[in-house]
């Protein structure tokens, strides 16, 4: 549920240039798969969430997109000197507001959706549920792999974003691989439990056939606590990753960061288009 609630707005940032258009403009195809595979849809719920998915898709690109294309601009020129930590501070509140609206324009559908499901779809959903959280814990067991594989991915995108780095550029990136994601930490473990307790207390919820704002209640909450058990938490780990973009920021050439800001020249683009398509 997660992943469609957040599907129309930040798709294009999940993805790569090359595909982020094509997801795009069958957004409203795959969030209609997908929450067919969680509750074996009805004909009539079917069409129910098509037409409101076209809607909200609608409204997306009308009234967001825009918003989307000026914040890489705003970026960009923020960018060209360096970042502040003002400038970070800033961003990161003009995003989460973004996340908001998007949130917020959607909660309502998404709630009345889970007041009419039926006894059985829930089941269904429980079931589903229970085979997503085994695959997960399987990869608790595979810990070593699962940092390996994210300092790849860490490299790949440092590279994909500033280009071919120095041998000396490179063994600092590798330091901080190994201060960033050390061995001890792992917080895959707690984030699974919070996941369980998350879903039981949803499980629970719509079998007591609960009203439709306990129900946008219960989706405010839990979008608020994605991905953490506690508020200072939250704060502690968005400083430390405010510290480390200015730790790369402050590290990258000129030569590296007029990449990085040339880059976004192809996702301002991509959302022109976008917005051009209908």
């Amino acid at each position: 549920m997660k992943n469609i609630i957040l599907f129309t707005a930040f798709l294009f940032f999940l993805s790569g240039c090359n595909s982020a258009k094509y997801i795009y403009n069958f957004v409203d195809e795959l969030a209609l798969w997908q929450l067919d595979s969680y509750f074996e849809l009805t004909n009539e719920q079917e069409d129910w969430v098509e037409e409101r998915l076209q809607i909200h898709l609608k409204w997306h690109r009308a009234e967001e997109l825009p918003h989307y294309k000026r914040f890489l601009t705003d970026i960009q020129n923020s960018a060209k000197d360096g970042l502040t930590m003002s400038e970070l501070d800033e961003g990161l509140s003009r995003f989460e507001g973004k996340q908001r609206r998007t949130i917020e324009r959607l909660i309502p559908d998404a709630a009345l959706f889970l007041t009419k499901l039926s006894p059985e779809q829930i089941n269904n959903l429980e079931s589903k549920m229970a085979e997503e959280n085994e695959e997960m814990l399987e990869k608790i067991e595979i810990k070593h792999e699962r940092l390996q594989e994210r300092r790849k991915y860490f490299l790949q995108q440092m590279e994909d974003w500033f280009g071919e780095f120095s041998p000396v550029q490179l063994a600092q990136i590798e330091l901080w691989q190994t201060e960033w994601f050390p061995e001890n930490y792992d917080p895959f473990a707690n984030r699974m439990e919070h996941r369980l307790k998350s879903q039981t207390k949803l499980l629970a919820l719509l079998r007591a056939k609960p009203e439709k704002s306990q129900v946008e209640e219960w989706f405010r909450l839990w979008t608020q606590n994605w991905g953490r058990n506690d508020f200072s938490e939250r704060k502690t780990r968005i400083m430390r990753n405010k510290k480390r973009i200015l730790q790369v920021d402050n590290f990258i050439t000129n030569e590296q960061r007029l990449q990085a800001i040339a880059e976004l020249d192809d996702w301002a683009e991509i959302i022109e288009e976008i917005m051009a398509d209908h």
